[in-house]
C-alpha cells in the first residue's frame, strides 16, 4: 500500500506568497527533493484563495511505495538538504508534516 506525508508550508515573514512559491517549485529546491530515496509522487497544492491571516501557502504530498519507503526517506541524507534547502523560503517554526491514510471518498 502506497505511504504519503504531506507538508503544510508556510513562508518567512520577509518573502511574499509568490516569491515563496516560486522558490519552491523553482530548479534548485526540485533538483534537491527529486533526489529523495524512494520518493514515486511529488504534488505541490499551491494555495490560490484570498490569503487570510495565518493561512499556509501550500500542501506537499511526497508519496512512496509504502510505510518503510517513507520513514527511510523521512530520516535520509537528503531529506535533510531538502529541509536545509526549504529554510531558505519557509518558516520552519509554522511548517510541519504529517503521515497521511488517503480514503479515496470520490473518483
Amino acid at each position: 500500500m502506497a505511504a504519503k506525508v504531506m507538508f503544510v508550508i508556510f513562508r518567512r515573514s520577509d518573502l511574499s506568497h509568490k516569491e515563496c512559491l516560486s522558490q519552491w517549485s523553482g530548479d534548485r529546491h526540485c533538483m534537491v527533493v527529486r533526489k529523495t530515496p524512494g520518493l514515486t509522487k511529488w504534488v505541490q497544492n499551491h494555495v490560490v484563495s484570498e490569503d487570510p491571516e495565518g493561512a499556509p501557502d501550500g500542501i506537499g504530498e511526497l508519496w512512496f511505495n509504502n510505510i518503510e519507503a517513507l520513514q527511510t526517506a523521512m530520516s535520509s541524507a537528503e531529506m535533510g538538504s531538502a529541509v536545509e534547502d526549504a529554510k531558505s523560503f519557509l518558516d520552519m517554526d509554522k511548517t510541519y508534516a504529517l503521515v497521511v491514510d488517503e480514503k479515496m471518498v470520490i473518483g
